[in-house]
């Protein structure tokens, strides 16, 4: 099985067309997609107390990684989580903090060989400050929701409308952090609901938006939104040990609806961020962290977990953190932090044209049930 792009050699600029391609065996099925390529923000101008923040963040990472990665918190992988091929049939890419990611040989897909128990996945994750929300201030929450979360409502409803012919009705946000993405939905005129594990999020979600925060398992819950529209996973799937599971829950969910469609923002491994990690491994703290991410997506292995799951690519959106990341690992290596805090717009133009490239860290990818 593997699966090919189709594009013009031309195609550069903010959006394209491209077919998506699968073949297994001979058995051809080609997918049309609209893709958008890039989104301009400022990181610089979302980061607070930037410098004194990434050196504390490295030396917790690093040691609390360590530690939930020795072999008495993990249990081995025994099958890739997208195609299920044996994990015996992949290679060793890197090891980050003791955790190996290794990369499919069957569908590319990128995860790491052995992971924490779900008892430790689950303690991480509920308790853990770092992934908790942290936007104490509405005025931080603001800026957030305008830079992040208002653009994905955007592409959201731009990509179901073309698909659709009409604007969705009602969308489930799983996985909603501080509720951004609900809050910006709902400040657009759409029905939103958030489903978020986290107490401390759903905490912060009360008290900035006023909104209420699903507090159950999406499995469990999955059957009380049945006729949604949508179902979001922002940045959801690669911290799940099955996202073929969760996925086929959002299929039972959108196709009750008729106008159907998931979208899910995952992280690539072919890009530049994942680059410069690769090589300069002792100071991640986002994209290859794993407890963050257990798993990395290549465009092959995302196709594949929609297909799998009954899902037929439509729509997708390349950008990401890249030019952020790369000098920020430049500047912890000789300990100057100035072209990493001094060069927001530079950095925002050159993203642009890592993006267009399709050498970025994020990929959203929207797709409707078949």
């Amino acid at each position: 099985m593997n699966w090919n792009r189709e594009l013009p050699m031309s195609a550069f600029g903010e959006e394209s067309k491209e077919s998506w391609i699968r073949n297994e065996q001979g058995d051809i099925i080609k997918y049309e997609l609209d893709v958008k390529l890039g989104k301009k923000t400022d990181l610089l101008k979302l980061k607070k107390n930037i410098v004194s923040s990434l050196k504390e963040k490295q030396e917790y990472y690093k040691e609390s990684r360590e530690k939930i990665y020795l072999d008495s918190n993990t249990e081995p992988v025994a099958n890739c989580p997208v195609c299920e091929s044996p994990s015996a049939n992949s290679q060793h890419k890197v090891t980050i903090y003791g955790a190996q990611y290794c990369s499919c040989n069957n569908c590319t897909h990128v995860y790491v060989n052995r992971r924490p128990t779900k008892s430790a996945i689950d303690g991480f994750y509920l308790n853990d400050v770092t992934y908790a929300a942290t936007y104490t201030d509405r005025a931080s929450a603001e800026a957030r929701l305008n830079a992040i979360a208002i653009p994905w409502v955007d592409w959201t409803v731009a990509c179901y409308q073309k698909a659709h012919g009409r604007k969705p009705l009602k969308i489930l946000d799983v996985g909603s952090g501080a509720g951004h993405f609900v809050a910006a939905c709902r400040r657009s005129g759409i029905h939103c609901d958030g489903i978020e594990l986290s107490e401390s999020s759903r905490q912060f979600s009360k008290e900035i938006w006023n909104i209420e925060l699903d507090k159950r398992d999406f499995i469990k819950a999955a059957k009380d939104y049945s006729g949604y529209d949508i179902v979001t996973f922002w940045g959801l799937l690669e911290h799940t040990p099955n996202p073929s599971t969760i996925l086929k829950s959002a299929h039972d969910v959108v196709s009750k609806s008729g106008y159907g469609m998931v979208i899910s923002k995952v992280p690539r491994w072919d890009s530049l961020s994942a680059a410069i990690q690769r090589i300069k491994s002792d100071t991640v703290i986002r994209h290859l962290d794993p407890m963050g991410h257990i798993m990395c997506f290549t465009d092959a292995s995302a196709a594949e977990i929609y297909h799998k799951n009954n899902f037929a690519p439509t729509s997708a959106w390349y950008y990401g953190m890249d030019v952020y990341e790369t000098l920020m690992q430049v500047a912890n290596k000789v300990d100057q932090y100035d072209v990493l805090t001094q060069t927001g717009p530079i950095q925002t133009d050159l993203q642009q044209f890592v993006d267009e490239s399709r050498f970025s860290d994020g990929l959203t990818l929207a797709g409707i049930p078949f």
